[in-house]
């Protein structure tokens, strides 16, 4: 998932970009309220009454879009990772959670990872080789389904509330 629409970036301190301070917008707020509401939905209709790991950027408007994804929906764990911050390695990434999902035992379930472009589209675009790099609208969410066992993901769709 990518992060709900932000406030532009205004300022620097020193001449340092302060673009993870950036926070949600009300219109942020708002796409990431009906994401919530949509995704809390889809959860149900599978069966599902619980995110199994929500994972998370550090920056303030992942960090807040999160907080209202979690307002919704229940989750069993939460971390918040460097890893998945907008210039990451998405391959770096991938081994990484392919590891710690086998780990966890966490073969089953539904991960929701908040994130920030062009990390996300890029991340879609190495998990699955059909895909090119998409372009995320704020708040949209990639389905994608992992076989942890043989490891490979296939993207199923776009989701734009």
């Amino acid at each position: 998932m990518r992060h709900g629409d932000a406030e532009p970036e205004l300022a620097q301190h020193r001449g340092i970009s302060m673009d993870e301070q950036r926070p949600l917008s009300a219109q942020g707020r708002h796409e990431v309220e009906t994401t919530a509401n949509w995704l809390l939905e889809e959860l149900q209709q599978r069966g599902q009454s619980q995110l199994a790991w929500l994972l998370v950027s550090p920056y303030i408007r992942a960090q807040q879009t999160a907080d209202i994804m979690a307002s919704h929906i229940p989750f069993r764990q939460c971390e918040t990772t460097q890893d998945i911050i907008p210039q990451a390695s998405p391959d770096l990434f991938i081994d990484w959670l392919l590891v710690q999902l086998e780990q966890q035992s966490l073969n089953e379930g539904t991960v929701l990872m908040v994130s920030h472009m062009p990390f996300v589209s890029h991340l879609v675009a190495a998990l699955d080789a059909r895909m090119p790099p998409l372009i995320f609208p704020t708040a949209g969410i990639a389905e994608i389904e992992l076989d942890l066992v043989n490891q490979q993901a296939h993207f199923l769709r776009m989701i734009v509330t």
